[in-house]
């Protein structure tokens, strides 16, 4: 059975990412666009790993046996960079061979809207039952038809809308010296070419393209940027900037060399839409993402949605107007006003607008945030997902808590794994991952020492109930 995770489809490749489990995606992803209306152009793109640009050619060979107008991407290309140009084209559909942040054992696909967002639920669902319909059937041989295949760039809409939604003037006047890490992705001469373009002392580092990322996972996590606290060092660099494998999340490293938590650079970045760009609107976020959020939204007026985690749930949002800006925890943001999607890129060069700006230091900058808006600290911590693990994860869901680690419990919310908001502005979060077989324990305090007891205590829920206890 192929199912969509909160982004996309994704698995090992030679184990759930095969050639045939991809033509028998495509096929279904085709048959449902056709119920759907008539299909125009479909763009292909892909990532920097090992089998992307083959599984994408395969798919220009399939779609085009099928009748369907294809554009292939000259290059590998950024999430954000294929959802701009599915819009801007118009077009009906985007395919995105991607593992996005996972290890490189892993890939997948990413499938975009003709509006550039992620393809809504009720469709991916649609797509899951085709693919059971369909599961046998299918063959594993076609007649490409050339003259409906074509490449091209499919960069354009995207850089000019980086031209356009940062405040240059701003950038160019600071004078700022930043260090660009795109571990190896598809973010390579993206961050790095804008803001060289405008004339920002720019230093760079792992900008070929390595499949296997240099051995690890192509994430923003602080162990994967090393590297980059390094270069910051030895440049004395004011920010260092990264994107992960897709270049959907980003990541930032101060000018002391520490990497900001993804929670506290998002509500950073928020706090300088709705504070000096004036941004009004909805504010999105996910049950795992910071409540700084939430401080710093009605601090503005502005009325917070929370959602399941997945970034799909604000696309809609974000393309009606609902959201003007939306956050999830895993450093993933996207502004209505840019592109209804998460951008690494784009939040990474909000990033480099607010030190412009301010002319403060970052870690000037947390500091003045949490003096404004009370401290909050989070962690997230992964654990490997077992039959067993799901089966304790469905009997703690099911239970009723009046109290979690000692603290009276506020609210409870199961539209996602278990949420228990705990009296005194803490919350733990239990749930199983969408894109890999983990589970997840997500917590925020006030305090660091409360922080460990919450993780603690929810460790300890989860073991007991693996174990078949009943007792919290």
């Amino acid at each position: 059975m192929l199912r969509f995770g909160t982004a996309g489809w994704r698995g090992v490749v030679g184990q759930l990412v095969t050639f045939h489990n991809v033509r028998l995606l495509l096929e279904a992803t085709l048959s449902v666009l056709r119920q759907r209306g008539p299909v125009q152009e479909v763009l292909v793109s892909y990532d920097t790993r090992l089998l992307s640009e083959k599984f994408a050619r395969e798919t220009v060979d399939l779609l085009t046996h099928h009748g369907v107008r294809t554009v292939l991407s000259e290059r590998d290309l950024p999430a954000p960079c294929v959802a701009a140009a599915v819009r801007g084209r118009r077009a009906s559909l985007g395919v995105l061979f991607t593992g996005s942040h996972n290890a490189p054992e892993y890939n997948g696909v990413k499938l975009f809207a003709g509006n550039g967002t992620a393809l809504p639920r009720d469709f991916t669902e649609a797509i899951e039952q085709a693919c059971d319909r369909l599961a046998g059937s299918t063959g594993d041989f076609y007649v490409p038809q050339r003259h409906l295949a074509s490449t091209a760039p499919l960069t354009e809409d995207y850089l000019s809308s980086l031209h356009r939604d940062i405040d240059w003037d701003a950038v160019k006047a600071a004078g700022l010296s930043v260090v660009v890490d795109p571990l190896y992705g598809s973010a390579r001469e993206f961050l790095d070419r804008i803001l060289l373009e405008h004339g920002v002392q720019t230093h760079v580092l792992h900008t070929t393209k390595d499949p296997y990322f240099g051995g690890y996972a192509p994430d923003c996590s602080p162990p994967n940027l090393a590297a980059l606290r390094e270069r910051v060092r030895a440049t004395r660099a004011v920010v260092g900037l990264a994107t992960d494998g897709d270049a959907d999340r980003f990541g930032v490293v101060s000018e002391q060399c520490r990497v900001v938590p993804p929670n506290v650079a998002l509500a950073l970045i928020v706090h300088h839409l709705l504070g000096h760009r004036r941004v009004r609107g909805g504010v999105g976020r996910t049950v795992g993402t910071t409540r700084l959020i939430d401080r710093v939204a009605r601090a503005a007026g502005c009325e917070v949605v929370e959602t399941p985690v997945g970034f799909g749930h604000f696309g809609p949002l974000l393309a009606s107007g609902a959201l003007v800006v939306a956050a999830e925890e895993s450093a993933g943001l996207g502004v209505a006003a840019h592109l209804p999607e998460r951008d690494g890129i784009y939040a990474a060069l909000l990033v480099a607008e607010l030190l412009a700006v301010r002319r403060l230091p970052m870690g000037d900058l947390v500091r003045e945030l949490f003096a404004k808006f009370g401290p909050l600290v989070s962690r997230r911590v992964q654990l490997p997902l077992r039959e067993r693990t799901r089966e304790a994860l469905a009997r703690l869901a099911a239970r009723t808590y009046t109290t979690f680690a000692g603290l009276p419990v506020v609210r409870e919310d199961r539209r996602d794994g278990l949420l228990l908001e705990l009296a005194g502005d803490a919350w733990v979060l239990l749930r199983a991952a969408g894109t890999e077989p983990k589970v997840r324990i997500y917590a925020e305090s006030p305090s660091a020492a409360q922080l460990r007891g919450l993780i603690r205590a929810a460790r300890q829920l989860l073991q007991a109930a693996e174990e078949g206890g009943d007792h919290v």
